[in-house]
């Protein structure tokens, strides 16, 4: 069986402020899982992203996000 990869909080938490303007111009309204850095599954939903991303890649802890669309961050501000 193969090890389960550590997850680090802190590394994707930066990895998600440095790339957030490009995910939410190519990915908004969409569910990202990323695995190591690299989005390996795109869907409408969480659920269905993380479903994807342990098929693509067993073992893995990937970092599922729902990115808000560009209207919805207005609305933030």
């Amino acid at each position: 069986m193969k090890e389960q990869q550590e997850f680090d909080l802190e590394k994707m938490d930066s990895w998600y402020a440095v790339h957030f303007e490009e995910l939410v111009q190519k990915y908004a309204g969409k569910a990202i899982a990323v695995v190591e850095g690299e989005i390996v599954a795109v869907a409408d939903t969480e659920k269905e992203a993380d479903q994807l991303a342990r098929e693509a890649h067993p073992g893995a802890t990937a970092l599922v996000l729902s990115i808000p669309l560009e209207e919805e961050l207005v609305c933030l501000l």
